[in-house]
């Protein structure tokens, strides 16, 4: 009797033995596929950059800094959209950006935006052809983005007046000026301080301020994320309008107003959202 309690004992260990050997196999097979994935996906935006920026520098040679300025959003637009394409096809991003097509035609709008990971100014500006962007002067310099940016008219953020003297042109000439009030990406739960860009622009030009809720359910390339570190694929990302707020004097009571709602409508969700919450429609089908 104790012989064969001994070896059923025996049969129960190799079986979970076995199990445990196969979970962990599995887990570094998903590890080592997430990684090659990762992988890919950086070498492929890399690449489409390099060849973008080479492809606008040759064919604006001869054409007017307004026309040019024109084709290289364009080429951008079509760039990122390109990119967004084909990692959904590969089941590497689900994406739900359909919402904010319909500011397509409007000119003149400030868009301010939550800030949780690297993919943010990709993702509006893949819908968005009209979009003028505030970035950091060092991103200008990069050589594979600073040549298409600097010939999309991109604004450096190397000084305040600076800043507000091209952000007042580009808004005027009807573009849409797509800034990060963050400035820098989340950090904390919902959202980070606020800084009192957006509003001064608002005073300074007239414009209104488009707010836009970027939500995801990873915290892939977010604040703190190592660019070599790889999630569990596919993550999701839904981009979607807030409130519109017209201009204000008082730049600091209106800075505190935009950051009320950006926590109120990030706060609870702490900018991460369920599969089961996204309705991810294929870019091809939200064009």
């Amino acid at each position: 009797m104790e012989e064969r309690n001994t070896r059923h004992e025996a049969r129960i260990n190799s079986v979970f033995q076995s199990y445990v050997m196969m979970h962990l196999i599995r887990k570094r097979f998903e590890h080592a596929r997430n990684f090659l994935i990762l992988v890919f996906g950086l070498l492929l935006l890399g690449a489409m950059m390099i060849v973008g920026s080479l492809g606008l520098i040759l064919c604006s040679a001869f054409l007017s800094a307004e026309r040019r300025k024109k084709n290289a959003r364009a080429a951008i637009t079509g760039m990122f959209r390109l990119y967004f394409q084909i990692l959904q096809y590969l089941n590497v991003l689900h994406l739900d950006l359909s919402e904010i097509d319909c500011l397509r035609t409007e000119r003149g709008l400030i868009l301010a935006s939550n800030h949780p990971s690297l993919l943010d100014a990709l993702l509006i500006t893949s819908r968005l052809s009209n979009v003028v962007c505030i970035m950091k002067e060092q991103v200008l310099k990069n050589i594979l983005f600073g040549h298409g940016a600097k010939l999309a008219g991109y604004i450096p953020n190397s000084s305040v007046r600076k800043i507000m003297s091209l952000s007042a042109t580009e808004l005027q000439t009807g573009s849409q000026l797509l800034l990060f009030p963050e400035g820098t990406r989340t950090c904390s739960a919902a959202v980070n301080t606020l800084q009192a860009t957006a509003a001064l622009i608002a005073k300074r030009t007239g414009a209104d301020v488009q707010t836009i809720m970027i939500e995801s359910d990873s915290g892939f390339l977010g604040k703190g994320w190592p660019i070599y570190r790889a999630p569990l694929f596919p993550v999701h990302f839904r981009v979607r309008m807030g409130k519109r707020f017209s201009p204000q004097q008082d730049v600091k009571h209106f800075t505190a107003e935009l950051q009320g709602y950006f926590e109120q409508e990030l706060g609870h969700k702490q900018c991460r959202i369920s599969q089961a919450q996204m309705s991810c429609v294929p870019i091809e089908m939200q064009n």
